[in-house]
């Protein structure tokens, strides 16, 4: 039932249709994405919707993470351009506990979506982070320490360490 009211609200918002036919459209889309997915939730219990304590936190986290992703294309469209292509890539491993599937899949696409790093492995909880420069892996762990992108969505999902 949230699902589908969220997803219809969001159609709303995208479409900028306000006709009765549009949102009898955005209804029927809704209701039937959400009882399509509604078998997913049952598949593994871990995967339950994240809780309402963390649905206020995520505009401060997606608005932190356009503005990661802007700075990071500047500086990754600043090395492309430079005539000596100053890199220094790496391979970055790093271990963090989370309290939700969701939130490790959050780190993850974070991390990919942010130019010059891209997760290339995880198991049990360890990334695997090819970065193309030494400041994108320390966004991610500096010398044993947490980075930045790690603790704050742990802090997203309420998890340890937040």
């Amino acid at each position: 039932m949230v699902l589908g009211f969220s997803l219809f609200i969001f159609w709303c918002a995208l479409s900028g249709k306000g006709d009765a036919f549009h949102l009898a459209l955005g209804a029927a889309s809704a209701a039937g994405t959400a009882w399509a997915a509604r078998r997913l939730w049952r598949l593994d219990p871990e995967m339950t919707p994240i809780s309402l304590r963390a649905w206020p936190r995520w505009p401060g986290y997606l608005a932190w993470l356009a503005v990661e992703v802007v700075v990071s294309s500047a500086q990754v469209a600043w090395i492309v351009l430079h005539p000596r292509l100053p890199i220094s890539p790496r391979l970055l491993r790093f271990r963090r506990r989370l309290p939700h599937p969701m939130a490790y899949l959050t780190l993850s696409s974070s991390i990919t979506l942010t130019p010059g790093t891209v997760v290339v492995d995880f198991e049990d909880g360890e990334y695997t982070v090819h970065a193309l420069t030494e400041g994108g892996a320390r966004g991610l762990s500096d010398g044993g320490r947490e980075g930045e992108m790690p603790r704050r969505v742990a802090e997203l999902f309420g998890g340890e360490g937040a």
